[in-house]
């Protein structure tokens, strides 16, 4: 998950020319995972320590070398789900989707979203590890805007953030939700541009 100043600037200027057609505000954000998941790295402990010791038992070695066993097969373990592939294995959904929702909504407050004077922020949230993204608005759009809309946006952003193409899915997204700002909640020129506009990278 890298990007470049100029894939930096490019985002920054979608933002700008979505917002010059709203009051909206709309901050883009990305992690690079929503969370560290240590119950993966323990589950994979688990159970190469379990397979470790069962080639052990069938090898017939001394009882020492279960000890051994243990220890070589759970330090793997455990360094083997630092690996997304892997780490993803041993995850269900609703874990992921538990932990993605909680960080989103975390972001959303984090990044001051919630306090434009007119309640009129839009943030979108990606992940890279979990290839997932969500749009959270605050109250002013929630009230004409249900969340269908934001959906489609999403949906048409998966396939690209699969792709690792992350600076283009976030600029159509951009692109896309300046359309819909700017339909029910067009430009006042005596609006103020209350949050940054370039994106924002958490750790």
């Amino acid at each position: 998950m890298k990007f470049s100043s100029e894939d930096k600037k490019e985002i920054e200027q979608a933002v700008l020319r979505a917002e010059k057609r709203t009051n909206g505000e709309i901050v883009p954000v990305i992690v690079k995972t929503a969370d560290a998941y240590p119950a993966a790295h323990f589950r994979w402990a688990l159970l190469m320590s379990f397979l470790f010791l069962i080639c052990v038992y069938w090898i017939g070695l001394e009882d020492i070398y279960f000890l051994y066993a243990f220890i070589i097969g759970s330090s793997l373990g455990f360094l083997l789900a630092y690996l997304p592939f892997y780490k993803k294995l041993v995850l269900t959904k609703d874990q992921i989707e538990e932990e993605f929702r909680q960080k989103a909504f975390e972001s959303f407050l984090m990044n001051g979203v919630s306090e434009t004077k007119n309640r009129n922020g839009v943030q979108l949230f990606i992940s890279a590890f979990e290839h997932k993204a969500m749009i959270i608005s605050d109250v002013g759009i929630q009230a004409q805007l249900n969340n269908k809309v934001w959906e489609d946006i999403i949906s048409g952003m998966i396939p690209k953030l699969k792709k690792r193409e992350y600076k283009n899915a976030i600029i159509d997204a951009i692109e896309s939700i300046g359309h819909i700002l700017a339909e029910h909640f067009p430009e006042d020129h005596l609006d103020e541009d209350e949050l940054p506009n370039k994106l924002v990278i958490e750790v």
